[in-house]
C-alpha cells in the first residue's frame, strides 16, 4: 500500500474555480449541481464564515469533497457576492480520478459515509447505489474473486457480497 502524498493549498476565488473541476459521475443527481437546491445555511455560512473544511481534490484538481462548497463559490463569485478571498484546498497528489475512478468514487463515499444523517434517506441511499456499483466493477476487475475485492475495498467478505446481491436484484 501506498502512502498518501498531499498537498495544502491556499487558493484565491479566481484559481479556485478555474482549477478545480467536478467529476462526471453518471450515479451523482443533478439537482445538486444547482445552486437553489443547497441548503441556505451552508451558502450564508460560506459568504459570511468562509471555507472552514478544505477542499479535497485530485492531483488534477477533480474534486472528491467538496462540490457544494464548490458550487457554492462560483455562484457567489459569478453573481459579484461576497466570497471568501481565501479557499482552503487538499490535493492528494498521488490519486486521479481520470486514471483511478473506482479509487476516487470509494474515498469520496467513506468521506460522505460518515457526514451523512440518519434521516437523509435520499442521500443514504445514493451511497448505497454508489457502493453497489464500486463493488460490483471492482469485484469484476479481480475476476469475481470476493476476497481480494473485498480487501481493496477495505469491506468484510459479507459486506461486498450484499452488496453485489441487492447490486444484481436493481438490475433485473
Amino acid at each position: 500500500m501506498t502512502s498518501l502524498e498531499y498537498a495544502f493549498e491556499i487558493l484565491t476565488p479566481q484559481e479556485f474555480i478555474q482549477k478545480c473541476k467536478i467529476p462526471r459521475i453518471p450515479t451523482r443527481p443533478r439537482k445538486i449541481m444547482n445552486i437553489e437546491n443547497i441548503d441556505r445555511d451552508l451558502i450564508e455560512s460560506v459568504k459570511n464564515i468562509g471555507i472552514i473544511t478544505p477542499i479535497i481534490t485530485d492531483r488534477e484538481y477533480y474534486i472528491i469533497d467538496g462540490v457544494k462548497r464548490y458550487i457554492i463559490i462560483k455562484h457567489l463569485y459569478e453573481k459579484g457576492d461576497k466570497v471568501p478571498d481565501k479557499i482552503p484546498l487538499v490535493r492528494l497528489l498521488n490519486e486521479s480520478f481520470t486514471e483511478k475512478p473506482i479509487s476516487i468514487l470509494h474515498l469520496a463515499y467513506i468521506i460522505n459515509k460518515f457526514r451523512a444523517e440518519p434521516k437523509d434517506e435520499e442521500f443514504s441511499d445514493e451511497l448505497i447505489t454508489y457502493m453497489q456499483d464500486i463493488a460490483y466493477k471492482v469485484w469484476e476487475i479481480y475476476d469475481k474473486n470476493y476476497e481480494k475485492a473485498a480487501q481493496h475495498l477495505g469491506f468484510s467478505i459479507e459486506t461486498l457480497k450484499k452488496l453485489i446481491e441487492e447490486y444484481l436484484k436493481s438490475l433485473s
